[in-house]
């Protein structure tokens, strides 16, 4: 696995579950405006935010609890500090038990680019990552279980 791969996943958790804390939007906007603060926090490397929306019971296949997470995260923080996030949302599902079921296309590189193209045309990390998210009440979403894999640039256009 990419050493980049650990912060992006890591960043995409986050975000997802930042933006859907309290606020009055549907519970697809929630998601989607967490999308958008995943990139901020990836550039950032904020490992605290992304440790405090992760579940307790987050578990994924690759046998990675909240700790192993949080821990894979901070390595790949740590090691990669100059960092452009880029992220598209394929698709949201919101299912009646109170969970959201996304695919997102995810991209990071060391070094700037003026946008999607630019950076479907290098050789960047990028990776498709299937996300769930609890709402564990009143709209505080939180990440249960993620996994991620290689993809092709060209599926961030």
């Amino acid at each position: 696995m990419g050493l980049r791969l650990a912060g992006l996943v890591g960043v995409c958790c986050l975000t997802m579950a930042l933006a859907c804390g309290g606020d009055p939007q549907a519970p697809e906007e929630q998601v989607r405006a967490v999308i958008e603060e995943i990139e901020r926090a990836a550039e950032a490397g904020d490992v605290s935010a992304f440790k405090a929306v992760i579940s307790e019971r987050y578990q994924d296949e690759r046998g990675f609890d909240k700790r192993d997470l949080v821990a894979y995260v901070t390595f790949h923080v740590m090691r990669h500090t100059q960092r452009r996030f880029f992220a598209r949302v394929r698709s949201i599902q919101i299912r009646d038990n109170g969970r959201a079921e996304v695919v997102v296309i995810a991209a990071i590189s060391g070094r700037d680019v003026s946008g999607l193209e630019e950076l479907a045309t290098l050789n960047a990390d990028v990776y498709q990552l299937d996300v769930d998210l609890d709402d564990e009440g009143n709209g505080d979403w939180q990440v249960v279980w993620a996994q991620w894999w290689r993809t092709a640039p060209t599926d961030l256009l």
